[in-house]
């Protein structure tokens, strides 16, 4: 076989690309095949799409040797290798093809150049998962094996500090990177907090009298849990009547018929007056137009029209007036086909009852609470600063709230956000000493509830940061932090770190990587342990 097996010691790093920790080439004459290294070390090639990483391994580049190139790929949003598609190498006018994959994640395009030179590379990944395209800088081919075998051994370095941790182990544990760059990040002060139902967004209903408690006339007695309107019945309270109470109750509801029937008369007479005033008006003034009506006779009809437009307002004033009464009396109480009276209770707002335990016909005392509604829609969140911690809450911060119920829920509270402005108490509670600074939260998310637990991370210093990694990124040996920055794509170097501010999930690193380096996050942990043992991970490849 004319390809070359592979063992794990670092390479040479081409121009404008990263080198990887590859192995030697074996000769391709070894008549053992055993995987001694008889020639020198491959040459390794790290890049980044935007969707791909590329680790490309081929031995120094002789023209007319037939050579195989082992090419690894990797989907940068899962650590998993890609696992079908198409790559076509390019090596300045030359192409090299594999059709597929020789096994998840590796594929080996083989051939030979015939002329020697310094060529742009560039590879092409097609296929249904995943289209990629990636500049792999400048690639030398050789005149001769000897004018290579040079070349090698005046470039070669090596990296015995770094951490090898091979491709196909990093797709075992599907370990992500994330790339070192500047962001801006927020410190943070964390207190203390409870979500409160919105003052005016609960509501108590009460019994007005003493009675008996009855369901509304068009439906049964509502539940916890369910979804009320403003203005909805709720329930009916019927007082007990004596026959005697009750006989008065049906003479003034006459009455009040009476009165009604009496308003609707004498607003029907205004408006006839109205019409014979309005037509007596305009004839007599027709006829002063040609002199035959006198001034006084005008006159008249004029005052006529007006008292009879006063008598139809005054009419329908009484009857307005008695809409209101009737609405207002109809709003409060009904009379019952039989004759009782029952004052209806309705809903003041709109919410989720959240307290009823009340059954059909039970005995209820005047101003006994018999529903509790809750308008959950906005909630205030009230954090707990203490006084010592008061001259860094300046202006009106926003902040994130978070809840121990819910981990991993961040919302934002405050600015430009949902509530507008916090509001921070003017006064500190003696006992606690804390001042409350409360936010206002529309409640998107239905696991939010008031009297739940919750923390404040209040904004109180802004900084732009020039280096910035997930927290995830930071593993912590003998109480220091660590992070595994990729050199190529087999070689980690492990990097002390000075910290900055955290932010959330994101950590500013002051010291340790620098902008545009990758590091391990998901799979750090690994790298790690392969460090301590590497004898346990092994270093062969298995293509």
């Amino acid at each position: 076989m004319k390809s070359c097996i592979l063992l794990s010691v670092f390479v040479v790093c081409l121009p404008l690309v990263a080198c990887a920790p590859t192995v030697p080439a074996v000769a391709s004459d070894d008549p053992h095949g055993e995987g001694e290294p008889l020639g020198p070390e491959p040459v390794g090639i790290t890049a980044f799409g935007e969707r791909v990483l590329l680790f490309l391994e081929y031995p120094h580049l002789v023209r007319g040797a037939e050579t195989e190139y082992l090419v690894h790929l990797s989907l940068l949003a899962t650590g998993a290798p890609v696992k079908a598609g198409k790559v076509v190498l390019h090596v300045g006018p030359h192409r090299l093809i594999a059709e597929a994959p020789s096994r998840a994640g590796v594929f080996v395009p083989t051939g030979s150049l015939p002329e020697s030179g310094r060529f742009p590379g560039r590879l092409e990944l097609t296929g249904d998962e995943v289209t990629e395209t990636l500049d792999l800088g400048e690639m030398v081919v050789h005149a001769t094996h000897e004018e290579a075998a040079a070349l090698a051994a005046d470039d070669e370095h090596h990296h015995d500090d770094g951490v090898r941790f091979l491709l196909e182990q990093q797709w075992k544990v599907g370990l992500l990177l994330a790339e070192a760059a500047p962001r801006r990040v927020v410190r943070r002060l964390t207190v203390p907090a409870d979500v409160v139902a919105v003052e005016g967004r609960a509501a108590a209903v009460s019994a007005p009298v003493a009675g008996r408690l009855l369901p509304p006339a068009d439906g049964a007695l509502p539940r916890s849990g369910d979804v009320v309107s403003a203005g909805q019945d709720l329930a009916l309270i019927e007082p007990p009547l004596s026959p005697a109470d009750a006989a008065q109750l049906r003479a003034l509801a006459l009455e009040w018929d009476l009165k009604a029937l009496e308003v609707e008369r004498q607003l029907a007479e205004a408006e006839s007056q109205l019409r014979y005033a309005t037509s007596d008006h305009g004839r007599i003034a027709a006829l002063r137009v040609d002199g035959l009506s006198t001034q006084q006779q005008l006159d008249q009809a004029e005052r006529d029209l007006a008292l009879a437009q006063n008598a139809r307002g005054a009419g329908e004033a009484a009857r307005a007036a008695l809409e209101v009464q009737r609405t207002q009396r109809s709003s409060q109480t009904m009379v019952s086909p039989d004759g009782m009276l029952r004052f209806v209770l309705r809903a003041p707002i709109a919410g989720v009852l959240v307290a009823e335990g009340r059954v059909v016909g039970e005995s209820v005392e005047t101003e006994e609470a018999l529903f509790r509604i809750v308008d959950g829609s906005r909630v205030w969140i009230e954090g707990r600063v203490s006084e010592f911690e008061l001259p860094l809450v300046t202006g009106r911060p926003p902040a994130l709230a978070t809840f121990p119920a819910v981990p991993g829920l961040r919302l934002p509270v405050g600015g430009r956000h949902s509530g507008g402005a916090p509001v921070l108490s003017p006064e500190v509670d003696p006992g606690s000493r804390t001042a409350i600074l409360r936010y206002e939260l529309a409640v998107a998310e239905a696991v939010v509830r008031p009297g739940m637990l919750a923390e404040l991370e209040i904004a109180v210093e802004t900084v732009e940061a020039d280096v910035v990694i997930p927290g995830t990124a930071i593993v912590w040996e003998g109480g220091l932090p660590f992070a595994y920055v990729m050199h190529d794509g087999e070689l980690f170097e492990r990097r002390e770190l000075v910290l900055g501010l955290r932010d959330g999930d994101h950590v500013e690193i002051r010291s340790g990587v620098a902008a545009g380096e990758r590091v391990a996050t998901r799979g750090a942990e690994t790298v790690r342990m392969a460090a301590m043992t590497p004898a346990s991970f092994g270093h062969q490849h298995q293509h």
